[in-house]
């Protein structure tokens, strides 16, 4: 299927591949509820990563602050980074994929209802006998239109009936 491109609709230009080997064995998926009351990244992280580079190796030891800790933290920004440059690419693509759904499932809807408008035409003015073939097509397509109707008549139910004088309200009895 031929997708045109317009002011509303556009081909998607991004990877066809999400490759995450490179950081598979970094990814955690972690239980329900795990992340409540995690730390997250705050304002200012630039600076505060350029002042422990100089900072850490000067006076790290004066501080009792063992040697690793600053290639730790160098490589948890290491892994950020990757894992923020492809949740980016993912969450593009999640939307463009949510899009696409939305923009078929809307066209597929208005092939079915045109041809019920079809069998509608064909049952009104030619060969009646056709319905049987369509009956869940027909029913299908109006559902809405039926629930709508429906509620049109609860509705007006509801705004004809008196309102109940004052006094005459029956409550329950509690016995």
């Amino acid at each position: 299927m031929e997708v045109f491109v317009n002011d509303i609709i556009a081909p998607y230009t991004g990877p066809d591949i999400i490759d995450l080997s490179k950081i598979r064995p970094r990814l955690v998926d972690l239980i329900n509820g795990t992340l409540a009351g995690a730390q997250r990244e705050k304002p200012g992280f630039s600076d505060v990563f350029d002042e422990l580079s100089k900072a850490l190796p000067q006076y790290g030891e004066t501080l009792g602050i063992h040697p690793g800790i600053w290639p730790k933290i160098v490589d948890k920004t290491a892994t950020l980074d990757e894992i923020r440059a492809l949740k980016k690419v993912v969450l593009k693509l999640a939307e463009v994929l949510e899009e696409s759904e939305v923009y078929y499932e809307d066209a597929r809807e208005a092939d079915i209802s045109r041809v019920g408008g079809f069998v509608d035409t064909t049952i009104r003015h030619g060969d009646p006998s056709v319905e049987a073939a369509f009956h869940k097509t027909l029913a299908y397509r109006s559902q809405y239109a039926r629930k709508a109707a429906d509620q049109r008549r609860k509705n007006k139910q509801a705004r004809d009936e008196p309102p109940a004088e004052p006094g005459t309200e029956t409550t329950p009895s509690r016995t």
